[in-house]
């Protein structure tokens, strides 16, 4: 069965595909996700659909995953990247720290500001940047500058600052092995990293 379907909008004929794999699928994202509009709700309590109705109800549920999508993407503040690189790496257990030359970030896994990263100057907590990448507190330039650098190069800066303290960035734990020392990270935190 082919997902690409025909409607007719304003006397023009729109070609799109469907990002459901079936009628079913679709109806059962429009009840969960536009059930206020009323010709959505017209065509999912419908006991028979005609082929133009499947198609629209298709049509419908595509279009609105496409415009959520957009806003989500619009909505995102400068740090979404390196929030999401924090989160990725913290794995299952969801906690991650990790120590740059100058700050630490440290993922949240408790409370209302899970999805956060936390911000931490000398060990004192100077803000966080919210799950869709949005700073919050008060930081000074050197540390915006800083997190500006890590939202690009992450593990670059954790392996800058275990190679000057000889500490591994992620667990903390003195770094004893040579190629750990010279990378400036230990192996198994390395693999966090993918």
């Amino acid at each position: 069965m082919t997902n690409t379907f025909i409607v007719e909008k304003k006397g023009q004929e729109i070609v799109f595909d469907s990002l459901f794999s079936d009628v079913n699928d679709a109806k059962k994202y429009l009840l969960e996700s536009l059930s206020n509009n009323s010709f959505a709700m017209s065509l999912v309590s419908r006991k028979k659909l005609t082929d133009k109705q499947i198609a629209w109800m298709h049509y419908l549920a595509t279009e609105n995953v496409k415009e959520t999508d957009q806003n989500q993407e619009s909505d995102r503040g400068e740090y979404y990247d390196l929030v999401t690189k924090m989160y990725s790496a913290s794995g299952a257990c969801g906690k991650l720290q990790v120590r740059l030359p100058g700050i630490t970030l440290s993922t949240v896994n408790r409370g209302p500001n899970v999805g956060c990263v936390y911000i931490y100057e000398n060990k004192v907590y100077v803000g966080k940047i919210t799950h869709s990448g949005v700073l919050k507190g008060n930081v000074s330039e050197d540390v915006k500058n800083l997190l500006e650098d890590a939202n690009d190069n992450l593990l670059q800066l954790a392996k800058i600052y275990g190679h000057e303290t000889g500490n591994c960035s992620i667990c903390g734990r003195t770094l004893s092995d040579p190629l750990s020392v010279q990378m400036g990270i230990g192996p198994i935190c390395a693999k966090r990293f993918g």
